[in-house]
């Protein structure tokens, strides 16, 4: 090698090196980083403020219902990265900053399997709303915990089958937390012992059918949930309606077993490039013989979304929603059956 091509080679070196060290590097990282966020301001009016006391005035609030700043990361060809910061209540005395959602997925294009891992909602529900509030399915029955999930998809009609694992009893403490009547028996159960299979499919264009099966160890029995969706949009109409309910329940032995249900159906209609009308009926079933006071029956809600500025990827929307809400009441005079309730959110999103 003559000495002009020994320094034609250390030049070229040495750029490689004030490359690596300089900021090109990055700038190539951040073409596979896509960023996203939400700042959403919530206002909200209940009357009466306590179902349990028909004597209670109303109340509203003001804050910051939510904030997100989240990433999507192409690490390789096959692998991707989602991670999603999240704030609540950010000025009240219950502020939280946490991580939402952290997840790892791999998966070739063409090659039928693929592999999900992390924390975030597990495939059970799809929970599909365009109104403020979330839907009584997922009220109820929502998996948000960390997961592996294995799938298959076949290359056919849409068609993705999946069988995901998680730890403890997230569905069961979910259908507590909700307190809408469920008649559920905590467990203590602290292994990856829970289970969920997923079917999903796309027949035609427009068109999402799905089924899921959740399992879960119980004190004596093991708690199975079982539900389907359909989703389905026509031009400016999309229609919705999901069903979730107990196919066997935890119970103490010589206990009754209770099987309570949830579902919903709803419409949304694209009036014009801005403005979209939302209907929703919900209901929900304790299955106990008799009214209970302050179990949940069944919800009206009627909303409306429209965007006031957008420029790609930056939006700003302004939703209403009025939502009706019907107890059972057992003895009609110290609990209110009916609860009023108006929500208005102004959303910023990029």
């Amino acid at each position: 090698m003559s000495n002009y091509d020994l320094e034609h080679k250390i030049n070229e070196l040495n750029e490689r090196l004030e490359n690596a060290e300089g900021g090109s590097t990055l700038g190539e990282w951040l073409n596979h980083v896509t960023l996203s966020g939400t700042i959403e301001l919530d206002y909200s009016y209940t009357d009466p403020r306590d179902v349990a006391d028909a004597t209670s005035d109303s109340t509203s609030d003001l804050d910051i219902g939510a904030v997100e700043l989240g990433a999507e990361v192409q690490f390789h060809e096959y692998v991707t990265g989602n991670i999603i910061f999240k704030g609540e209540a950010l000025d009240g005395d219950d502020d939280r900053v946490f991580c939402d959602e952290a997840t790892i997925t791999i998966q070739k294009e063409g090659f039928p399997l693929y592999f999900a891992g992390g924390r975030g909602g597990q495939p059970f529900g799809v929970f599909e709303s365009h109104l403020i509030n979330d839907t009584i399915t997922q009220d109820c029955y929502e998996v948000a915990k960390t997961g592996a999930t294995l799938g298959f998809v076949p290359g056919m009609l849409g068609l993705d089958i999946s069988m995901s694992v998680y730890k403890g009893d997230a569905l069961i403490e979910h259908l507590d937390e909700a307190e809408v009547g469920a008649a559920v028996l905590l467990p203590d159960n602290d292994d990856v012992s829970s289970c969920i299979v997923n079917v999903t499919m796309e027949p035609v264009e427009g068109l999402l059918l799905a089924a899921y099966w959740d399992s879960e160890p119980g004190e004596y029995e093991r708690n199975e949930t079982a539900g389907g969706t359909i989703h389905f949009e026509l031009e400016r109409i999309t229609l919705d309606a999901e069903y979730i309910g107990a196919v066997n329940r935890d119970r103490e032995p010589g206990n009754e077993e209770y099987k309570e249900s949830a579902w919903f159906a709803s419409a949304a209609i694209q009036l014009a490039d801005p403005l979209e009308i939302a209907l929703r009926y919900e209901s929900f079933n304790d299955d106990i013989d008799g009214n209970q006071d302050g179990h949940l029956e069944n919800r009206y809600s009627v909303g409306a979304n429209y965007t006031l500025f957008e420029k790609d990827p930056f939006a700003a929307t302004l939703m209403l929603e009025y939502r009706r809400s019907n107890y059972e009441n057992e003895n009609g005079v110290t609990v209110e059956d009916t609860v009023n309730e108006a929500f208005a959110k102004l959303a910023f999103e990029f």
